[in-house]
């Protein structure tokens, strides 16, 4: 059996240092991401944490590469979950193109096993996260879509 891979790809009508910050700031992903905040310093090797409102780590992983404003990618763990807990880590790539418009951002998450739980569970999640952001960069107005998911 083929190992699952997600793509999503959207314009956002803002330049990739734009798109890069939403990306990266606590202050931006509390706002359209599961109301966590985002914690790494970005460098490669280095922890990436999702955190709770409550003190908790939703998601985690290590960084992989961090070309700024290019493409960011980390590994993904959700260990709150019992169901995805014990999965191999998964890979979380953005791709930043600069396009006229603004960024075109490629959501490529990957490396799952083929029977995985968490393979369903970013299936859904992944445009609800992505037009959250979108909404937030270019109308100023936070909508967490998740929240409703």
């Amino acid at each position: 059996m083929t190992k699952p891979e997600y793509v999503y790809v959207v314009v956002i009508a803002k330049p990739p240092e734009e798109v890069w910050k939403g990306l990266t700031i606590p202050e931006f992903t509390k706002q359209y991401w599961h109301k966590t905040e985002v914690r790494s310093d970005f460098t490669v090797g280095s922890s990436i944490e999702f955190m709770t409102e409550d003190g908790h780590v939703g998601c985690e992983g290590e960084i992989l590469s961090a070309d700024y404003p290019a493409e960011l990618a980390f590994t993904w763990q959700f260990p709150r979950n019992p169901e995805t807990a014990k999965e191999p880590h998964s890979r979380v790539t953005f791709r930043l193109e600069p396009i006229a418009a603004g960024t075109k951002l490629t959501v490529l998450h990957d490396q799952f096993p083929a029977d995985s739980k968490m393979y369903e569970l970013v299936q859904p999640g992944w445009p609800l996260v992505i037009c959250g952001l979108k909404t937030l960069l270019e109308s100023g107005t936070a909508v967490d879509f998740s929240a409703e998911h």
